[in-house]
């Protein structure tokens, strides 16, 4: 709606996981830096934890993005709250796009078939499984673990990293089989004042602004009441570029960021 009137070429706070918008803040940039290293050197599993709404899918899809350019296969799955036999068949799909088997046993060797010839021809697997704090069953957990029996005598044959908020951890901590295979952990924090600066500079940079659009004041507001977190900074913003534009202004301030407050609530 307010496009025109910055001359944006697209919307700038939207909360969906384009990497074009990716905003490499230094914990951002740790979190991506460890979890391409699990990826690049074929480690066993990695875990990201951190708040609802600080950038982890994000995260994850910037690096699927960046490994598939180097000939790597992803089995994404956005939705874990499955049984054990659920998840394995979506994951298999995700590989192969096409039916899948009904039995465990057969779901099972269609996976090992799958990564098998994946490394035969010199490619790696990696499975990434978004809002793992929702697996509630411990069967899930065990069929997880036991997709690491995986290997060969020199790696593993697929790389799992699980993603959720901090109860995530404390789910993994309990499973002692399950937290020995995990190579590395990161907790994602929210953003402080400057990054916030920096992250809504560069997502308007991205769109095509032109010039600040947000005072100084405005900007400490939306940090105090986002917190740092991305999402509320996004819907936040959104909401205040949205009250600037029906009143005409150019300019978002610290009473249009209270509006977009109220608004975003």
């Amino acid at each position: 709606m307010y496009q025109k009137h910055w001359n944006l070429k697209k919307l700038p706070f939207e909360n969906t996981p384009d990497t074009e918008f990716f905003f490499e803040s230094e914990k951002h940039e740790e979190a991506f830096s460890r979890l391409s290293y699990v990826v690049d050197e074929k480690k066993a599993c990695a875990v990201i934890t951190g708040a609802y709404g600080t950038g982890k899918t994000l995260i994850l899809k910037a690096l699927e993005r960046q490994f598939k350019k180097k000939g790597y296969v992803f089995s994404s799955v956005q939705n874990p709250r499955l049984d054990d036999l659920g998840l394995l068949k979506i994951i298999l799909h995700n590989f192969t796009g096409y039916n899948v088997p009904k039995t465990k046993e057969d779901v099972l060797m269609g996976i090992e078939r799958f990564l098998r010839d994946t490394m035969q021809d010199g490619k790696h697997v990696v499975v990434a499984i978004d809002e793992a704090q929702l697996i509630n069953d411990e069967n899930v957990f065990e069929e997880l673990r036991l997709l690491l029996n995986f290997q060969t005598e020199t790696r593993f044959l697929l790389t799992l990293i699980l993603s959720g908020q901090p109860e995530l951890r404390e789910k993994l901590d309990s499973n002692k089989q399950f937290s020995q295979r995990i190579t590395l952990s990161y907790h994602l924090k929210p953003l402080d004042f400057e990054e916030t600066k920096n992250y809504v500079r560069h997502r308007l940079e991205i769109a095509g602004a032109e010039g600040e659009i947000f005072d100084e004041r405005a900007m400490e507001l939306l940090y105090e009441r986002s917190g740092g977190i991305p999402r509320w900074i996004n819907n936040i913003a959104n909401m205040s570029m949205l009250a600037a534009f029906s009143k005409g202004e150019k300019t978002v301030t610290e009473a249009l960021v209270a509006e977009g407050v109220e608004s975003s609530r």
